[in-house]
């Protein structure tokens, strides 16, 4: 963690403010935040007990009497005002509960135990994917202090479907253990009680933090974490807080996938904005971070300006350490868009989804030319291809396992818009889908689900899509625009092996331009051989006769889309 990323997290943990908002654009470690953020929390107290009640910290001459602790304990943290009548009883010497750290084998310790009140947090998320993120990198590799110790807090994952990964912190993994040790006969509501008012951070869905369970609580968290708060209606958000809370910090990117709102009607009176957003538009502070680890600095380029008013920057050597092989073409750079001007979309009968079979085939040629040249992206952990629609998902994965058999989910993903937020990959191929003379591209236009698609790429992002109707958008046609001023907009004519062809990628090759005159290095249509096409904005081809509308009903979930 960076040391402004160590100041801001102290500043926030220590904030008096009831509510802290804190928006984490794409790739800027929001997660890791989170973790920083869980420790200036846990450690706001000024000393901390690691073994055989010995007390490690500042020292400001000799130790004070324990009422002059807690007067000083209120001024660093104002959410420590009241003693947990569990922790009555706890020793005041002896063993803490502390346990050195060797390897990767991280043992739970009870953070402040030899102190009359712990603090007490709730993390919350909407989904159990992102929820599960979090507890799975406080397993792996524990939380570091103020002096860079490493260390486990007691944890537990409260709630259903919890990954296998995080099985040894699920509530009832922890239940059966406590069986299994001889306390049968206990009633399980009573273990869970003590497990929740044992642990130093308790995770659970937005929706399971109203359960009965919390209610059996001998005191309310000190603290709530709400990660993707943008991701939730409000109503969600404020289910945990009913167990009571001092502070609550949202964490999300209003600029980012909203809350799955179904109903038309419910979306139209304000149902879909979040808490996270409400404060937003009243005026309420909100700390960005701004700097980048995920992007190559020409894909970060067009967000930060378009969405983040150019405050999103790049961290150090960004640049370095996204440069790829496959960046000698320039088709294959940073950012490409790749005009299909003859293509055309169409809506499969009785669905509201779309589906361009032009773009599918492109895409296809577009995948093999990369893997036959750059192997290495013969994998689905380094290469997705996303599209809004699920029709175009399901033709794009029924194509791809025509040509790689069984071995299709493995050399490539491919996934909705909606089912690849919190994702990253080496190289994105996005598909628009919609190409029609109306020039309408219903919830294509949600310019947060712009956001999500191209920002999962890492070194390249490669949008295939009809410039003709995308620019009758105002983010689209930025887009598009941005794409031109860079060199980066090619436009492409059937037979698509043509464009592909090695002898045309040649003229395309960074390496070769290098002993050219600056002008050739230029994307300009009539400065690129025939094989591009006719250099004005071309109208797709004849068939687009329907009106389509706004009516997509295809608002692809994600769910199910993985």
């Amino acid at each position: 963690m960076t040391g402004l990323h160590r100041t801001m997290l102290n500043k926030v943990g220590l904030s008096r403010k009831p509510f802290v908002l804190i928006q984490g654009p794409p790739g800027t470690g929001k997660t890791q935040t989170i973790l920083g953020l869980l420790s200036a929390i846990l450690h706001a107290i000024p000393a901390r007990v690691h073994s055989k009640g010995r007390l490690r910290g500042v020292k400001r001459g000799p130790e004070l009497p324990i009422n002059e602790k807690y007067i000083h304990w209120g001024h660093a943290s104002p959410w420590l005002s009241n003693i947990n009548p569990r922790d009555e009883n706890l020793p005041t010497d002896g063993d803490d509960g502390f346990y050195p750290t060797t390897g990767n084998e991280l043992k739970p310790e009870v953070v402040n135990s030899c102190r009359k009140y712990r603090v007490r947090v709730l993390v919350c998320a909407p989904s159990n994917s992102a929820l599960d993120e979090i507890v799975l990198r406080i397993l792996n590799a524990g939380i570091r202090d103020e002096d860079d110790h490493v260390y486990n807090p007691k944890i537990v994952r409260i709630g259903l479907k919890a990954h296998h990964s995080v099985q040894s912190v699920s509530m009832d993994h922890l239940v059966q253990q406590k069986h299994s040790h001889g306390v049968a006969g206990t009633d399980a509501d009573n273990i869970r009680a003590a497990l929740l008012d044992e642990a130093a951070i308790v995770f659970s869905t937005l929706s399971f933090s109203g359960s009965t369970i919390f209610s059996k609580l001998n005191h309310g968290f000190d603290v709530v974490i709400i990660d993707e708060a943008a991701q939730a209606v409000e109503p969600a958000t404020l289910v945990p807080l009913a167990n009571g809370c001092k502070q609550v910090f949202l964490v999300g990117d209003p600029v980012q996938l909203p809350a799955t709102v179904i109903s038309p009607i419910a979306n139209k009176f304000g149902y879909g904005m979040s808490l996270f957003q409400r404060f937003q538009k009243a005026g309420y502070p909100v700390l960005m971070l701004k700097e980048q680890y995920r992007m190559h600095p020409e894909i970060r380029s067009f967000p930060s300006r378009e969405f983040y008013n150019e405050e999103l920057q790049d961290g150090p050597d960004v640049k370095i350490q996204t440069q790829r092989a496959w960046h000698e073409f320039r088709c294959f750079g940073p950012f490409c868009f790749f005009d299909i001007h003859e293509g055309e979309e169409s809506q499969p009968s009785g669905s509201g989804s779309r589906v361009n079979i032009d773009e599918v085939e492109f895409i296809v040629s577009m995948y093999l030319k990369l893997v036959t040249r750059y192997p290495e992206l013969k994998s689905s952990s380094r290469l997705a291809i996303i599209s809004p629609y699920n029709y175009q998902v399901k033709l794009l994965k029924d194509r791809f396992k025509q040509i790689f058999k069984e071995e299709a989910k493995e050399v490539v993903d491919i996934i909705t818009v909606d089912g690849c937020q919190g994702r990253e990959k080496d190289v994105v191929i996005f598909s628009c889908v919609r190409a029609s003379k109306s020039k309408s591209i219903g919830f294509l236009s949600d310019f947060r689900r712009m956001n999500v698609a191209i920002t999962r790429a890492r070194s390249s992002v490669l949008v295939v899509g009809s410039a003709y109707t995308l620019k009758n958008d105002e983010h689209w046609g930025n887009l598009v625009e941005a794409a031109t001023e860079s060199g980066g907009l090619f436009k492409v004519s059937k037979p698509y092996g043509l464009f592909l062809s090695d002898e045309n990628l040649e003229t395309m090759s960074l390496k070769k331009d290098e002993h050219q005159p600056d002008e050739t290095m230029m994307n300009e249509v009539d400065t690129i051989p025939s094989v591009y096409g006719n250099s004005g904005d071309a109208e797709p081809g004849q068939g687009d006769d329907n009106d389509y509308g706004d009516g997509d009903g295809d608002m692809a979930f994600g769910d199910g889309e993985d």
